[in-house]
């Protein structure tokens, strides 16, 4: 038996799902959180849940201006390419639930090493290691793997 389902409704409950699958990504953050937390002294437990919040909010920074457009920007021109060259700061219109999909996997990635350099590097330098992380490497992985235009 072929069940035909209208598109009208399959396209929100999808877009609906992309969502609660980047959330549920996302909430990898406070496990990590928690995780970074337990293997430090106590007197350092604030400073490393303010890091894994401000890996958060540097790599949404990152993310948005340059990783989503090197990951998947130039997709539909054709070709294999390093990274991607199109659609930075989501200028060309992008979509956002897949953008918070991407975002939420590399955050993740970001702060998984949070916990190897607690207590061992300044804010400074661990804020500028994320961006770089989120903003180049996942996205030129991302691109080679997932992309349409990749290797």
């Amino acid at each position: 038996m072929n069940i035909q389902i209208r598109s009208s409704t399959t396209l929100p409950l999808l877009l609906h799902l992309q969502n609660v699958k980047g959330a549920l990504v996302y909430f990898m953050q406070a496990g990590f959180a928690m995780l970074c937390a337990g293997s430090i002294r106590t007197k350092n437990v604030m400073n490393v849940l303010l890091w894994n919040l401000l890996d958060s909010c540097g790599g949404a920074i990152g993310f948005w201006s340059i990783g989503y457009a090197f990951a998947y920007g130039g997709d539909d021109m054709g070709g294999k390419t390093f990274i991607g060259h199109a659609n930075f700061f989501l200028m060309d219109g992008a979509d956002m639930e897949d953008w918070f999909f991407q975002f939420a996997f590399a955050c993740a990635l970001s702060s998984i090493v949070a916990g190897t350099v607690a207590e061992r590097s300044k804010m400074q330098a661990y804020l500028c290691y994320s961006l770089f992380l989120t903003g180049f490497v996942y996205p030129v992985v991302a691109h080679a793997f997932w992309s349409t235009n990749g290797w």
